[in-house]
């Protein structure tokens, strides 16, 4: 879960968007001129959700204009819909990772109608819950009665995990990453004209380049449980035995990002045709340029609640608070399906809650951790998003969320959490109509 508890900023920089008359302004290089600043990046979300056709820009600020002088002279110009600075954001401490090799006994059959794969194991308790190492029976989100129905495909929707990147090379994730068949790896060439040379797993939003490699293990991890290869006898099995899980590496391997590398990555997500976007960071204030282009995005995001154990409801946590009509928010639960102690909640602003304490799965390198966050709840939803457009692939966003909320489970002791008590169950969310 990353966080910008102090609104911390990159000084010297303004991400602005002008409003629809002011177009042909942006692309002449006029308004950055007025200000005296030159154009850093500019991006393009698609008319969806967005009320005019305006340009956004990330702008560099001259010598002499502070951040805040250049947002309160653009605030009084008729041209611009709203300038913010381009904030920072960086991973906190509070999500630990304990390496951890698979090591439960094989999980076991406890009903008619369940596909187990060999490489479930009785430390994926949030897949499958028999009430093992204390747990509570059926405090799960009923993976393998899902399975029974559908595990996934290669070619289903894209799954883009917007994250630290991914371990694309890993044994548990390789044969499930996507493939951008339009550009020929390695030679240094931008072969489908998208703006970015070898992306042929994804894009490193961050360095702006072609590689998303993960250096950091937070992605990875979150990859494994969205799409770990499932019933191939190693390592762990994510929602999806097979997928088309696209790696968009959103910040450095020391953990920091800025909203200009959040925008390229919800940019390319939309351009190369993301139907889910799995987001475990937040924290800090509201963006008004990531809002937008999230709305903009015809992509279904998922979206964690954050880690500090607040009430949403009275202290917002972005992007998982933005009133927009393409996100759901994840709480977490542990082994006997009650709120995770850090989690943060809400019954207006978090929609569902998902398992994300002590969730084993991928590392780079090859290896396995354990974490506990909202960030590893949210790559469960996201998963079942993917499984549910694998299944249904002509879904829109809005099909796919109203089936993962109406086919959640009502948990009583979460009703005063989420909303309706809800924590995911993919089979429930399969066979929702």
């Amino acid at each position: 879960m990353i966080s910008n508890t102090s609104n911390a900023f990159r000084p010297g920089e303004v991400i602005v968007r002008l409003k629809g008359d002011s177009a042909s302004l942006a692309s002449e290089g006029g308004f950055a001129a007025k200000y005296g600043a030159t154009v850093a990046d500019t991006f393009e979300f698609g008319t969806q959700g967005l009320l005019d056709k305006g340009q956004m820009m990330q702008l560099k600020l001259p010598a002499g204009l502070t951040t805040e002088q250049a947002i309160a002279k653009m605030k009084q110009d008729p041209s611009v819909a709203y300038a913010e600075p381009n904030f920072i954001y960086t991973l906190p401490k509070n999500e630990q990772a304990e390496a951890k090799q698979p090591a439960g006994a094989p999980a076991q059959q406890d009903g008619p109608a369940q596909f187990v794969p060999n490489d479930l194991t009785e430390d994926l308790w949030g897949m499958h819950n028999t009430g093992q190492n204390g747990g509570k029976a059926d405090a799960d989100i009923d993976a393998p009665e899902a399975w029974a129905i559908h595990t996934g495909r290669n070619d289903a929707p894209i799954i883009a995990v917007i994250d630290t990147g991914v371990d694309y090379n890993h044994a548990d994730l390789k044969s499930n990453m996507w493939v951008n068949t339009g550009e020929i790896p390695g030679d240094g060439i931008d072969n489908d004209g998208n703006g970015v040379i070898d992306d042929v797993h994804g894009y490193n939003a961050f360095a702006d380049n072609g590689d998303p490699m993960d250096g950091h293990g937070h992605g990875t991890h979150c990859a494994g449980t969205i799409a770990g290869v499932g019933d191939n006898g190693e390592g762990v099995v994510g929602v999806n035995h097979r997928a088309n899980v696209m790696a968009v590496k959103i910040f450095s391997d020391e953990g920091s990002t800025d909203s200009a590398a959040i925008l390229r990555a919800i940019e390319y997500t939309t351009k190369m045709g993301a139907t889910i976007t799995s987001n475990s960071w937040g924290g800090g204030g509201a963006s008004e340029a990531q809002k937008e282009a999230f709305a903009a995005s015809s992509a279904l995001h998922i979206m964690a609640a954050g880690n500090n154990g607040w009430n949403n409801d009275f202290f917002p946590n972005y992007p998982s608070n933005y009133d927009i009509p393409n996100n759901i928010a994840v709480a977490a639960t542990d082994r006997n399906d009650k709120k995770a102690s850090f989690s943060q909640y809400g019954v207006k602003n978090v929609d569902i809650a998902a398992p994300g304490v002590d969730i084993l799965s991928a590392k780079p390198g090859g290896g396995y951790q354990m974490m506990s966050g909202t960030s590893m709840a949210t790559p469960h939803v996201a998963g079942v998003a993917g499984l549910v457009a694998s299944m249904y692939p002509q879904a829109t966003a809005a099909e796919i969320k109203e089936k993962i909320l109406n086919g959640a489970d009502k948990i009583e002791g979460l009703k005063t959490k989420v909303a309706d008590g809800n924590r995911l169950n993919a089979h429930g969310a399969l066979t929702w109509q």
